[in-house]
Order: C-alpha cells, then structure tokens, then sequence
C-alpha cells in the first residue's frame, strides 16, 4: 500500500484502527512506513505511544528512552534516601 498521500495524524489513526481490527499486516506496514520517516510508534495497554524525531532509528529511541527510565529510578531512589535520611 502507498503511504505517501497520507498525512502523519492519519496514518497514526489508520494504524490504531487496522490494530483495532487485527489486520496486523496493515499495522505492520503502517509502522515500518512511519519508521522510515523517523515517526516511532509504541504500543502500550492505554493506547499508542508516539515519537516525532529528526534523524536516528527505532532501536536508538529505545536505547535513549531506557537511559532516561534508568536515571528517573536513580533519581528517585536518591529523592527518597534524602527524604528518609537514608545515605546510600
């Protein structure tokens, strides 16, 4: 199927709808379109997670968003043994 007449918020929504529908190949091919345009889809129990980016590939998105979540914990293991007067 060409994507190329279709806006980026349309393809999304055609996604949500081909996965509402199990048409998985539809879906799959919708998102190895948006990947090749740097738009990265997740899916998650309360919808689609999306990423709008510049240059890079789904797998670095994934690599940098792990980096954040590892640090967010850190921080806030170390927000909490400030609190309790814990030293680590």
């Amino acid at each position: 199927m060409n994507f190329e007449g279709y806006y980026i918020d349309e393809l999304i929504e055609l996604r949500k709808q081909s996965r509402l529908e199990r048409d998985w190949a539809l879906s799959d091919d919708i998102r190895d379109y948006l990947d090749s345009k740097h738009i990265f889809i997740f899916d998650h129990k309360e919808g689609q997670e999306v990423y709008h980016r510049t240059t890079g590939t789904r797998q670095e998105l994934i690599e940098e968003i792990e980096k954040d979540r590892q640090a967010e914990k850190r921080f806030e293991s170390w927000l909490f043994s400030t609190k309790s007067g814990v030293s680590l």
